[in-house]
């Protein structure tokens, strides 16, 4: 059996389970058939014990009579879970090979592209990376699917628990104590830009010096996965680098026009 949530599945789930992706679909914008099917519904299930739920037809009908029920289903099925400098060996391969390696390639400014970016803890990651490198003419774009946690993303105000994976010198150096919170300086904020996109159907940015995608493609079904590879890939300028996450390999990168690089970073022919 596929992982997509296929016609087959969907009879195997249901027809309640049918309706209730037919109108989730409607409300939310989030297309359930693009997930692996079994995790999906693995979730679905979870969440609605959780909100005492008995069945799919009446999660179905609280999503069209409460808009309160549809923007928790959206910061649940989106998987807002992100921190700064996420698998820190990674962010020092990055400072230390790919920031170079970018900036003698550059003809003009580095744009860097964090998508599935959350609360913008990634996309701040790579602000800092780069003016520690002191490369300063960067634009980085960071785009989510939830609109509440790029509300977050551009307040960049995080709590001690959400900045605990920041390394004390750059937190210093970094950010800005008010009150409770810490907020990134204006220098790495006027980095960033925010805005939401949905890798499954919104249109791609394109010429891209730095793609960051991690931790986001494992929850789509194999054929969504290939094909949102297959995008990021055609995002990249030629000589551009993609930014995968510990768990997502490409085993065929020569497929899509990239060479693994290094472990997680993989190369636009050029």
């Amino acid at each position: 059996m596929s992982d997509s949530v296929n016609t087959t599945e969907l009879h195997q789930f249901g027809a309640d389970y049918s309706y209730f992706c037919t109108k989730a679909a409607e409300f939310t914008g989030i297309n359930l058939h693009n997930y692996k099917g079994r995790q999906i519904y693995r979730r679905l299930v979870n969440y609605m014990n959780r909100r005492n739920i008995p069945d799919f037809a009446t999660f179905a009908m609280r999503l069209q009579r409460d808009p309160g029920e549809v923007a928790r289903l959206v910061e649940y099925l989106t998987i807002n879970v992100s921190d700064f400098f996420r698998n820190p060996e990674h962010w020092e391969a990055l400072a230390r090979e790919i920031v170079p390696l970018l900036a003698d390639s550059a003809k003009w400014r580095i744009r860097v592209w964090s998508a599935g970016s959350a609360a913008g803890q990634e996309a701040y990651s790579a602000a800092i990376t780069f003016a520690e490198c002191s490369v300063d003419d960067v634009f980085i774009l960071g785009t989510d699917i939830d609109e509440t946690s790029l509300g977050k993303a551009r307040a960049a105000k995080y709590t001690s628990a959400e900045v605990k994976s920041v390394p004390k010198p750059l937190l210093r150096k970094y950010f800005r104590k008010e009150a409770d919170l810490h907020v990134v300086q204006d220098s790495i904020r006027r980095m960033v830009s925010f805005r939401r996109h949905d890798l499954l159907s919104s249109e791609y940015p394109g010429s891209m010096d730095l793609i960051i995608c991690r931790n986001v493609i494992i929850y789509f079904s194999e054929h969504s996965k290939q094909d949102v590879i297959a995008r990021l890939a055609s995002s990249l300028r030629p000589g551009g680098v993609l930014f995968m996450g510990a768990t997502e390999a490409i085993f065929n990168a020569q497929d899509y026009g990239l060479k693994q690089i290094r472990p997680f970073f993989y190369r636009r022919s050029p």
